[in-house]
This record gives structure tokens, sequence and C-alpha cells, in this order.
């Protein structure tokens, strides 16, 4: 079950404020029909099968489910539409979910199963206070060669001169998202490259679409931006990338995890190894149709359900953020980040990454499914 509320997302607001209509998503691909034959009735059946009465469906456990609705949770959405959910016993309940705070406390007492959300400083405090949760698979990481985080200047300013460097920066105000560890955290990994910690900019933490609005009307210098924001400050003509970006400086630096709450895992702990083969299965069709074009105008459809980017051409001019085909998370980047953490005055102090990370349910879900085969070879 989708809840209306989903459609009303981050992007829909961008999409308002920057005064571009988005038309409607093409119709989603219909499930393909009963052949005649197939419809037919046997032309003669034995007594018992006559007296034989239709199989019931088998019964499906609800699951509730929160993450941003952004192009990255799209394992979530693959997974409901194609129906990898109810194959494994599962009805859905994806909620658009936008504080990790409050969502994390729904881990824990129940209410929620599973959260796909930011890692930072929220997080790792969470487990360190003693809220029972696991980060189980990936939701989004960086890789190289990958246009989707980066700081951007002001068009006027990079077209001036005045900005080309990410040390040009230092001391000018810099739009982001409202921070909390996570944001800086990321900020802090780019702008060390040019000897800057996230202290030495002066930070402005602003929602999506009033970040885009601050580079309109020349109320910051510059911005640490994601896509699909990205593309709109570039499409727009707000602002210019400065290299370099944070998927070539961080490969493999995890932005998202899909968590597990441990009323889920302790009562349910068949369903929660089921869900993760469906989420698997799932971010291998996101991997192809991204990667390998392999139906790739079937999960669009899906995606723009969810996400409902202003139009169609984004899923081909910009990038829609990587996800491991087999969910693994890259361990050593959660470690990292809780130690900058604890560095910088964001968390009091460290958890052990085998206390948050559980790498059993992706191993259980590439044992059903076996190795990744890039575009279904």
């Amino acid at each position: 079950m989708v809840r209306g509320a989903v459609l009303v997302g981050v992007l829909v607001v961008l999409a308002q404020v920057l005064a571009c209509a988005s038309p409607a998503a093409r119709p989603s691909e219909a499930p393909p029909g009963q052949s005649p034959a197939a419809q037919a009735a046997p032309a003669a059946q034995s007594p018992a099968a006559q007296a034989a009465p239709a199989a019931a469906p088998p019964a499906l456990t609800k699951v509730v489910v929160g993450a941003l609705p952004a192009t990255h949770s799209s394992g979530l959405y693959i997974a409901q539409e194609r129906g990898y959910f109810a194959e494994q016993g599962i009805e859905a309940e994806l909620l658009p979910s936008m504080a990790s705070s409050d969502s994390l406390l729904m881990l824990n007492s129940g209410q929620m199963d599973v959260y796909g959300g930011a890692t930072g400083a929220n997080l790792y405090a969470a487990v360190s206070r003693g809220i029972h949760l696991r980060a189980v698979a990936d939701k989004a990481h960086s890789e190289a060669g990958v246009k989707y985080k980066a700081f951007v200047a002001r068009k006027d300013l990079w077209d001036s001169g005045e900005i080309r460097t990410i040390a040009d920066l230092k001391g000018r105000p810099v739009a982001a998202l409202p921070g909390g560890g996570g944001v800086e955290y990321q900020m802090e990994v780019l702008l060390q490259t040019a000897g800057l910690t996230w202290q030495d900019v002066d930070y402005r933490g602003l929602g999506l679409p009033e970040q885009a609005a601050a580079l309109a009307n020349k109320g910051v210098d510059g911005a640490f931006v994601f896509q699909p924001l990205l593309c709109t400050v570039e499409r727009r003509n707000l602002g210019v990338v400065i290299p370099p970006m944070l998927d070539d400086i961080a490969s493999g630096l995890q932005g998202g995890v899909i968590n597990y709450g441990e009323p889920f895992i302790r009562d349910k702990p068949e369903l929660a190894r089921g869900f993760m083969v469906a989420y698997v299965k799932a971010i291998r069709d996101y991997n192809d149709a991204q990667l390998y074009n392999v139906n790739r105008p079937r999960i669009v459809d899906i995606m723009q359900k969810y996400v409902n980017l202003p139009d169609l051409s984004y899923y081909d001019d910009c990038e829609w953020g990587r996800l491991n085909p087999d969910g693994r998370i890259d361990r050593k980047w959660i470690e990292h980040e809780m130690l900058w953490s604890v560095k910088s005055g964001f968390l009091d102090r460290a958890v052990p990454v085998d206390q948050l990370v559980d790498d059993s349910y992706v191993d259980y879900a590439v044992q059903v499914l076996g190795p990744y085969k890039p575009g279904g070879r």
C-alpha cells in the first residue's frame, strides 16, 4: 500500500520553486494478460479436478518502510511495483520519511520496520544510546567518475573569475542541507582538498528549493548539492560545478543505508531475510536499467511514479545515484565518518562497526539470487 503523500516529495517543491512544470509521466507498462489459450477452460476435467477449490493466494504480512523520495530509494519502489515484495509474502507500506531522528525512534518502537536514510551522527548517536537497529544494505554511495555530489559556484561569480576553486569558498556563504554531522562531514571531505574545514565557510542550512532560490537571488555564493538538484542548478544557469566532485575523491563513501529495527529482526526473521532478497533483486534491475539499458523505460516509469522529477529528460541527462548490486555497505567509510564525528564534536563516542552494520541479510540474498550478472548476461 502506498500513501498518496509519497508523490509530494522534496523534488516536487523544488520544481514549483523553479517554475518548472512537470508533465505527466508515461503510463506504467501494463502487466501482460493471459493468452486466449490460457484463459479458455480445458475441454475435459476429471471429477477430482472439477471438485477441487481454487487455491487461495498466500496471505501477505505488512511491513512498514520509510524512505526519502529520491532516485536512490528506487530499490524499494522497484521491489514494490514489480511484485518482488509480494513474492516474499510482504505487503510493503511505503512512507515518505524526511526526519531521520523520528524515523529511528519509530524503528526502535516497532512502528516502522525498515528505514532507508542517511548515514551520519544522528544514526551513530542513536546506536550509541542503545537504540537497537542494524544497517543492512547500501542505499547510496559515491563512485569515481560519477557526477552526483559537488560544490557549485554561483554562475555570475564563476563567470567573473571570483570563484574557480574550492579554496575560493573560504569565508563565503555556502548553502547545503541542514546539518547534524552528515552534511558537514561530506562537505569537509571535499573541502580538505583545499586545506579547509566545514567551519571555514559560512554554512547556511537550507532545504532543496531554498538552496536553488538562494543561488538565484544571490543570497549565497555557492552550494553543496547533489542530484537531481545539481542538474537543475546547471540547467537554470544558477551555478557551475567546482572540481573536484565528492565522488572522485571519496569513492565508496556511504551516503545512505537500509536499516532494520530490532523488533523486525527479532519478531519477523523470515520476512527480514525475504525483504532483502526482494531489495537486492530490485537494485539489480536498477543497475541493469541505469548502466545497461535493460527495461529502462519500465524502471524510469516506476521511479517517476514515486520521485516525480520535473520532466523525464532528467533520467537521461542526470545521474540517478549508484547502488551496489549486491547491496553491500562499505564499512571503512562508516568507521571513518564515526571517527570524524567524534573528533568534530557531533558524537560522544564511536561504536564498533559490527554493532551497526550486519551483512548477514545481503549474504543471504546473494546466496538465494546468485552472483550479479551485469545487464542480465
